[in-house]
Parts: C-alpha cells; sequence; structure tokens
C-alpha cells in the first residue's frame, strides 16, 4: 500500500509539471546593445491556450489566448531617457500596430550589494484571436530601446486555422 501512494504522489506531481511547463513556453528573445550593454531588451510573445492541442505555444488558432510582453531596461551606471517602441506586425495590416512609442527617463536604479545598475519599462497585452480579426500567418513584436546605445529584439508567434 505503502508503494501505490509513493507512486500515486509521482505520478499527481509529474502530471502537475507537464501540465504548467508548456504554460511558461513561448517565443522569448533578448537583445543587448553594443559596444558597452547599455540597453537590454526582451520581446516575448506566445500562447495562453492550447485550443488546436499541439503542444506547440507558438501556433495559436480559432480562440486561443495569446500574450505579448516586453521590457527595456537601462543598464548603463547613468540615468537616461530611453526612446521605447513596441510594434506588432503581421500578415498584411490588419493587425499591425504601434503599441508603445514613448520616451522613458530610466534610471539608474544601483543595487545596495553594488550589483550592476538597472531600471525599466515593461508590459504585457493579451488578445484572443478571432479569424475574422487576426489573419493567418506569421507575426513579430519588435521591441527597440534607444538612447546611448540601440538594441531590438523580435520575438514571432503564428496564427493558423483548420
Amino acid at each position: 500500500m505503502r508503494s501505490f501512494s509513493r507512486l500515486t504522489v509521482m505520478g499527481l506531481v509529474i502530471s502537475v509539471f507537464l501540465i504548467l511547463a508548456p504554460l511558461a513556453q513561448a517565443d522569448t528573445q533578448r537583445a543587448r546593445s553594443a559596444p558597452n550593454g547599455d540597453i537590454a531588451t526582451t520581446s516575448s510573445s506566445g500562447a495562453l491556450s492550447n485550443r488546436d492541442k499541439d503542444q506547440d505555444f507558438n501556433t495559436l488558432t480559432q480562440a486561443d489566448k495569446g500574450s505579448l510582453f516586453y521590457s527595456v531596461f537601462n543598464q548603463a551606471d547613468f540615468g537616461q531617457t530611453v526612446h521605447v517602441s513596441v510594434v506588432l506586425d503581421g500578415p498584411g495590416t490588419a493587425q499591425d500596430a504601434t503599441l508603445v512609442d514613448e520616451d522613458v527617463a530610466l534610471g539608474p536604479s544601483c543595487p545596495q550589494d553594488g550589483s550592476l545598475c538597472t531600471d525599466g519599462e515593461q508590459g504585457r497585452f493579451e488578445f484572443k484571436v478571432r479569424q475574422k480579426d487576426w489573419p493567418a500567418g506569421t507575426y513579430s513584436l519588435s521591441v527597440t530601446g534607444s538612447a546611448s546605445e540601440t538594441a531590438t529584439a523580435v520575438s514571432t508567434f503564428t496564427v493558423a486555422y483548420k
């Protein structure tokens, strides 16, 4: 009986990991400016649901929920105004949009432990795929931070219908 309980608990733990693991997956790309690495950007796009049951969270279909995440960080040891641009580009122009286009005063925000100074701007957009609004094809999310240096990260996702 004791080994049956252990197997049951182990099975439940493995099931929870298998269920939760795909939820964290998406196309996430990071970039760091050159030559000094003053600006760091992150672009992440993917599905929050899995309607097509293909376990590919970079592919969305009818009624899937999607998420677009961006971050821009000033990693310089001085404060600066950073121009943040977040652009969604898809097939045709139906969902092409500039989601963020603003100047943000960032940093430095230096931790007490003496590690790298960082201050950032980040955000997330959620959406639901509907065939009339989201044409099939590949979409890209470009995140750019421009100040003393420039960094751009681009992630992609695909909308496909049966």
